[in-house]
């Protein structure tokens, strides 16, 4: 999505003594993000346009039917389904890669405003074609685009980067008010966050009972843990902690209300990648087990750390714009495929 933004040169370091320029081995941040967008495109031909064909042919009311009727269906149409089914596994490497870009281009993009700006605009941009690709019509309000994750995903990197600065220095305090009302945040919104991705089943004892118990046992839990952490590593970073959590729960809550694609969890996957930033490898396999444990079949993401392993920090090629304009492009030409092959009127949520 957004290009990594490097302050060193392109591609080539002097060596010393003024010799000759040396290459550093290893594949761009332009090359990974070629990977992340072909991924995404087989992603998106599955999703848009074989996930329509088998629609039409009658899959959404076969799985209601007989083991001898789906047994029948696949042998007729077994190769468009599983096809579609290996395609969306290639289609997992995208988004995570594009969370680790994000968190690079936060870290080292000169103006963090124009990097929100340029995420915002693209989102909007993005929405009709996101719209008709899923649905076929141009308004949809139960679903957004992944650029709005993003967003969300750059505003927690954000506060984050807001409160560790107040936390390292030590003239600087934030009101009384504001730091009490994020400490009480801070325990509540992992309660709160709870409450939304681990839903509670009705039955003996209420809905609103067991959510009361569950709620209020992890906020003592969080406390507690608190109150630890403050021991050892003193009051202004626990407030900092508590003030992480709190811009964190926020921008989940929001990305869940919003629908954007991947919600909350795509919010806490780009937060777990920057807050291990320092180790790559380390950072991506924090982000893959957060989207497997969303939902298993993300699982094929961990094999993203090959890519990033290689990774050598360097920009690459200034693209940055092409992939900017990529996902609605692409989106609008598969959904114009669709109503060439008579499928546009179909809709996959």
């Amino acid at each position: 999505m957004d290009s990594v933004q490097v302050r060193l040169s392109h591609g080539s370091r002097t060596g010393e003594n003024g010799m000759k320029p040396v290459k550093k081995s290893g594949i761009s941040g332009s090359t990974i993000k070629i990977i992340a967008v072909a991924a995404m495109l087989i992603d998106h031909i599955a999703a848009v346009v074989l996930t329509r064909q088998i629609m039409a042919k009658g899959y959404m009311d076969i799985v209601k039917g007989s083991q001898s009727q789906i047994a029948v269906w696949l042998a007729e149409n077994g190769s468009l389904f599983y096809g579609m089914q290996i395609m969306r596994m290639i289609g997992r490497l995208g988004f995570p890669i594009f969370c680790f870009l994000l968190t690079e281009g936060f870290c080292r993009t000169r103006d963090v405003k124009k990097y929100a700006l340029r995420l915002g605009l693209f989102a909007v941009i993005s929405e009709v074609p996101f719209n008709l690709a899923i649905t076929g019509h141009l308004m949809h309000l139960g679903y957004q685009n992944v650029y709005f994750t993003l967003l969300f995903g750059l505003f927690a990197l954000c506060g984050y980067a807001f409160f560790d600065r107040y936390e390292q220095d030590e003239k600087k305090e934030l009101p009384d008010i504001l730091r009490m009302f994020l400490t009480v945040t801070g325990v509540l919104a992992p309660a709160s966050l709870v409450a939304i991705f681990v839903p509670l089943s009705s039955g003996q004892g209420g809905f609103g009972a067991k959510l009361a118990v569950r709620v209020g046992i992890l906020c003592a839990v969080t406390a507690a843990v608190l109150v630890g952490y403050g021991c050892m590593k003193g009051i202004r970073r626990v407030q900092t902690v508590c003030a992480d959590l709190t811009v964190l729960g926020a921008m989940m809550i929001l990305a869940e209300y919003l629908r954007t694609d991947y919600g909350g969890m795509g919010v806490l996957t780009i937060t777990a990648m920057y807050i291990f930033r320092k180790k790559k490898v380390v950072s991506v396999l924090a982000g893959c087990i957060v989207l497997t444990l969303m939902t298993f079949s993300e699982a094929p993401a961990f094999l993203i750390l090959i890519p990033i392993a290689l990774y050598n920090g360097r920009r690459g090629l200034k693209m940055k714009y092409f992939f900017y304009a990529f996902y609605p492009v692409h989106l609008l030409v598969l959904y114009g495929i669709s109503v060439l092959l008579g499928l546009g009127e179909i809709m996959l949520f």
